[in-house]
């Protein structure tokens, strides 16, 4: 009876994380390249992001420092996602907008569509008075196989 019980358990424990898991689970390795736009140079930054529970999180950067920046989200099973980029600015060479001021916080939309391997996306820009285009990239890490 002990036995029976503690399989019940454990199978039950077993669902509950499979139900949580996602196909596009993993590391990815990340990439935004924003235009240059009303005298502010354009940028690429590199950095790894990862999903868990379809559950997308990256940053790059301290937190709250200048040129710090976060991508956050959930990937719907189809692979689309409105996910959300936020930081602070970095020096004013690279800001576009009204406010140039280094170290000051921002947040945009991107949508994005992921397939299993990869995921493309694009800064929301409004109606382009303030936002600028920034292309994000997505590139899923191969899972090594356990060694023997």
């Amino acid at each position: 009876m002990r036995k029976l019980i503690l399989s019940a358990i454990f199978l039950t424990t077993l669902a509950a994380f499979g139900q949580n898991a996602s196909r596009f689970d993993g590391t990815w390795n990340t990439t935004v390249t924003c235009d240059p736009k009303g005298g502010a140079l354009g940028y690429t930054l590199h950095f790894v992001s990862t999903a868990s529970g379809g559950v997308l999180h990256g940053e790059r950067g301290t937190k709250g420092h200048p040129a710090y920046l976060a991508i956050d989200g959930k990937i719907g099973n189809g692979g689309n996602a409105k996910l959300t980029a936020s930081g602070n600015t970095a020096s004013a060479a690279y800001t576009h907008g009204p406010v140039k001021t280094e170290g000051e916080e921002y947040s945009y939309e991107v949508k994005t569509q992921f397939t299993d391997t990869e995921g493309k996306g694009e800064r929301s820009t409004g109606l382009g008075i303030v936002g600028r285009p920034c292309h994000w990239t997505f590139e899923k890490q191969a899972v090594e196989a356990p060694k023997p």
